[in-house]
């Protein structure tokens, strides 16, 4: 797949941006009387789920980086190598479905009743283009992936595509909340 190539944004959304965002503010939202019955509560939930899935994934290749080639190439942590390598598949199928649906549903309908949040919408799209990307990468990397353990370049580079996916996710979660969630206790 042909994708261009958009760099992970590093920052918190911009303070322009933030400026236009609907209240109540973070702390609030669980106090909100929709909380419990907006899709609020889900999407954080989601969100803890994926931003989860990630910290395990990359905590595993942590581990692993840190055994000796020798090591890795026991029985045992060949399984191992096979178990990590089905978590991240299964990561990425998670995130592709999470994210495709946002891109599809959420996001153009809530940037036709919100258009004061276009430009948090468009940074949020541009975080998709650039996870899109980096999920290409780490998929590349699973194909070979039982075999990674005899090259620790490999598995070195595995291990910070892992750590750059929790990163982006992390922040592009917490702001997708920020634009999204005072929607949903208000209007949904």
């Amino acid at each position: 797949m042909n994708r261009k190539t958009v760099a992970p944004r590093r920052h918190p959304l911009p303070e322009d941006i933030r400026d236009r965002l609907y209240s109540p503010e973070r702390d609030q939202w669980q106090d909100h009387p929709h909380y419990l019955i907006s899709n609020a509560r889900a999407l954080q939930r989601n969100h803890r789920n994926l931003k989860r899935q990630a910290r395990q994934y990359h905590g595993a290749l942590t581990h692993l980086l840190e055994l000796s080639e020798t090591e890795r190439n026991t029985q045992a942590n060949r399984q191992l190598l096979t178990t990590i390598g089905n978590h991240g598949k299964s990561l990425l199928k998670n995130l592709h479905s999470h994210h495709g649906f946002e891109d599809s549903s959420v996001f153009p309908v809530l940037r036709q009743y919100h258009p004061r949040l276009a430009a948090g919408f468009d940074v949020l799209e541009k975080d998709h283009l650039a996870l899109d990307a980096l999920l290409d990468d780490i998929e590349q990397q699973l194909v070979e992936f039982p075999s990674l353990a005899t090259n620790p370049w490999k598995v070195e580079n595995t291990h910070r595509q892992a750590a750059g996916l929790e990163a982006l996710l992390h922040r592009h979660m917490d702001d997708e909340e920020d634009i999204i969630v005072p929607i949903y206790l208000l209007y949904m």
